[in-house]
C-alpha cells in the first residue's frame, strides 16, 4: 500500500506474550528491518503506511496508536474534523495522548466506550461521535478486529480456504495476491471479526452491521485484476513500466464497451458537468473541448469547487477517477445527489467508490497503476473522451487500421526515448520550464507540467500560448526553458507565432511536433497524425517520458513523490 503513504510505517501484532506495537519513520522495508518485524508471529494484526495529514513525520505520529493501557490498537486513514474537541473531552476524562495526530482520538474514544459498553454498541457510538471522513481498524488484545467507514474506502478479502482467512484494506491491492473475492462495506457500515476462543483450530466470525446497528448481508465480489501488473519486471521503476504500458492500454481503451444509455443519458442532459482531481481534472478539460465541439453544453469544474456550482435534476455529473477513491471527487458526488442530478462515472477501478456511487459507469481498463503519478490510466482517460464524442456526434469509431498506426507510433516514441533523456539532461539543473500550447493543446501542456512538478520537483508552469504576450513574455529570457506543444494542425502557425516571441526574447525553445524547425533549439519529434486523438496522446507521452527521465537524473524516486500520495482520500 506504499503507494498510498510511504512517510512513515507501524504494524500492531497479537503474539503469546500479548499485543506488540513497532512502527517508524520510512518505507515498509527500512522499518520491517529497523524493528525486526521479522521476528514477530502472532494471529491477528494491523499495518499501516503513513501520509501525513495532522502532526509532522516522525515514529510518534506514526501508526498503529495504541489506548492508555496499550489493549487496542487503531490505524486511521481520514481526518475527523472535531478532534480538537473529542481530544479535549477525553483528557478530562483523564486519558493522555502522545501524539499530535486526529487518527489518537479514535483509540482514546473506544477505550472510554468500552468501558461501560460492548463492542457493537461501542461502535455505534463512536461512529456517531465521529465527524469527517475516515476508514478506521481497531485491533483488541482479546482476539478481535472492528473497523468502520465514513467517506473512505474499507474493503475485506476474503479466503475461506486458506491459511488466512480475511483481509482488512483500502484498497484491493493490499490482498490481490491472495484472494480475488472480496466483501465492500457501504457507507456508515462497521464489521467485527473474532476469533473463537473454544476451537481448537483458528475459526472466525465476521459480521457487517450498518450505522442503526442492524446485521448486513453482503455477497462476495469477484476482483478481476492481473497479477503481472504488481511487477516491475524489466523496468527500474513502476512509473517506467507504465508509461511503457500505454502500447497496450490505449488500445483496450478503444474497445472498452459504451452504453446506449450511457449516451443517452449524456445526449438529453441540459448540461453535462464534467469533473475529476489532478489528472483526472485534466481528462475532464479536455471532454469539455472535444465535447463542446460536437454542441452539447458542458462545463469543466475541479471537484473541490463543484459543491459551490448551481446544479439541477436536468443535469448530469460526469466524474473522471484513476482510483475511484478521491475525496473531493466522491464529495462532489455527494453533491450533485444531493440536487437531484444523475451521477455518471469513468473509472479505472470498477469496484471503487465511484463506480458504486455511480448510476452508470464505464471503466477504462488500463489495470493496476502503482505509480502515483497518472501515465496510463491519464490517456485511457483521453481515449474514452474521444469515443464518448465520436459516437454522440455519429461518426464511426476510429478504424482498427488508425488504431494500428496509433500504437506504432506511440511504440516508436517510446523505442526512441533517448531522446527524452538527454533534453532531461538540460532540464535537471534547472528551477523553472514553460510549456505552451493551444486549445486541446493547452490542456496537454498542463499536465505535463504537473508531470515534471509531480516528479522532478520542477516549478513547471503551462501557459496557453497565445496568452504568453498579455504578461509572461515578462518573465522570458535568455536563461528561459520553453518547451512547445505545436503539432501540424489548425493551431500550428498561431503556436508558432508565440514560439518565435519567446525565441526573440533568448529562450531556449524545446518543440514537441511532427514538423521540425529553425526555431527549435531541441527537436522532440511526434509521428504525423491523421486523427484527433492521435497527436494528443503523442505528446503526452512524450512530456511523460521527460518529466521521468528528468526525475531520475536528479535522484528522484519517479513512483513515490514527496508529499503526494495516488488516492487523495481527505479534502
Amino acid at each position: 500500500m506504499e503507494y498510498r503513504g510511504y512517510d512513515s510505517v507501524g504494524f500492531a501484532l497479537l503474539t503469546s506474550d500479548g499485543m506488540v506495537v513497532r512502527k517508524g519513520v520510512g518505507n515498509v522495508d527500512t522499518v520491517r528491518r529497523e524493528k525486526k518485524v521479522e521476528e514477530l508471529i502472532g494471529s491477528m494484526g494491523i499495518g499501516h503506511t503513513r501520509w501525513a495529514t495532522h502532526g509532522v513525520v516522525n515514529e510518534t505520529n506514526a501508526h498503529p496508536h495504541t489506548s492508555c493501557d496499550s489493549s487496542i490498537a487503531v490505524v486511521h486513514n481520514g481526518i475527523v474534523d472535531n478532534y480538537l474537541e473529542l481530544k479535549s473531552m477525553l483528557i478530562s476524562k483523564g486519558h493522555i495522548f502522545k501524539s499530535d495526530t486526529d487518527s489518537e482520538v479514535i483509540v482514546h474514544a473506544l477505550e472510554d466506550l468500552l468501558r461501560s459498553r460492548d463492542i457493537k454498541c461501542a461502535i455505534l457510538e463512536l461512529i456517531k461521535l465521529l465527524k469527517g471522513s475516515y476508514a478506521f481498524v481497531a485491533l483488541l488484545a482479546d482476539g478481535m478486529i472492528v473497523g468502520a467507514r465514513s467517506n473512505e474506502p474499507l474493503i475485506i478479502g476474503v479466503d475461506y480456504n486458506g491459511r488466512v482467512p480475511y483481509f482488512i484494506a483500502s484498497d484491493v491491492l493490499a490482498f490481490i495476491r491472495h484472494t480475488e473475492k472480496a466483501l465492500f462495506l457501504s457507507n456508515e457500515e462497521f464489521f467485527i471479526l473474532h476469533r473463537s476462543k473454544n476451537s481448537r483450530k483458528r475459526k472466525y466470525t465476521l459480521s457487517i452491521y450498518d450505522s442503526n446497528g442492524e446485521r448486513v448481508k453482503r455477497g462476495l465480489t469477484d476482483i478481476a485484476w492481473e497479477f503481472s501488473s504488481l511487477d516491475k519486471g524489466k523496468y527500474a521503476h513502476y512509473t517506467h513500466k507504465e508509461i511503457h504500458e500505454q502500447i497496450h492500454t490505449v488500445a483496450r481503451a478503444f474497445n472498452v464497451e459504451v452504453s446506449d444509455e450511457f449516451i443517452r443519458t449524456i445526449m438529453n442532459a441540459r448540461r453535462i458537468i464534467v469533473t475529476g482531481s489532478g489528472s483526472s481534472y485534466h481528462a475532464a478539460l479536455y471532454a469539455k473541448y472535444i465535447l463542446s465541439r460536437i454542441g452539447l453544453n458542458i462545463d469543466a469544474i475541479v471537484a473541490s469547487d463543484v459543491k459551490y456550482s448551481s446544479i439541477g435534476s436536468s443535469d448530469v455529473l460526469l466524474a473522471v477517477s484513476q482510483s475511484g477513491e478521491t475525496a473531493d471527487t466522491l464529495s462532489a458526488v455527494r453533491y450533485a445527489r444531493s440536487k437531484g442530478c444523475p451521477i455518471l462515472g469513468v473509472v479505472n477501478v470498477t469496484t471503487s467508490s465511484l463506480a458504486r456511487s455511480s448510476d452508470m459507469y464505464i471503466g477504462i481498463d488500463a489495470g493496476i497503476e502503482r505509480g502515483v503519478a497518472a501515465t496510463k490510466s491519464f490517456t485511457s482517460q483521453l481515449v474514452l473522451m474521444y469515443r464518448l464524442a465520436c459516437i454522440i456526434s455519429g461518426k464511426d469509431h476510429i478504424s482498427r487500421s488508425s488504431v494500428k498506426a496509433l500504437i506504432d507510433g506511440i511504440s516508436s516514441i517510446l523505442a526512441g526515448e533517448y531522446h527524452a533523456s538527454r533534453v532531461a539532461d538540460r532540464l535537471k539543473d534547472l528551477n523553472d520550464v514553460y510549456i505552451i500550447g493551444k486549445d486541446i493543446g493547452y490542456v496537454i501542456a498542463l499536465e505535463g507540467a504537473l508531470k515534471l512538478k509531480e516528479l522532478a520537483y520542477m516549478h513547471a508552469e503551462a501557459i496557453h500560448a497565445s496568452e504568453f504576450k498579455h504578461g509572461p513574455l515578462a518573465l522570458i529570457d535568455k536563461n528561459s526553458i520553453v518547451i512547445a506543444l505545436n503539432a501540424r494542425d489548425y493551431t500550428y502557425e498561431d503556436t508558432m507565432n508565440s514560439i518565435r516571441e519567446v525565441k526573440s526574447r533568448g529562450a531556449y525553445v524545446i518543440g514537441v511536433s511532427d514538423c521540425s524547425s529553425e526555431y527549435y533549439d531541441h527537436y522532440l519529434a511526434i509521428p504525423s497524425h491523421d486523427v484527433d486523438i492521435t497527436y494528443i496522446l503523442y505528446e503526452c507521452i512524450q512530456l511523460q517520458l521527460l518529466a521521468y527521465h528528468t526525475a531520475v537524473k536528479k535522484n528522484f524516486n519517479p513512483d513515490y513523490p514527496r508529499n503526494i500520495a495516488k488516492s487523495i482520500t481527505v479534502s
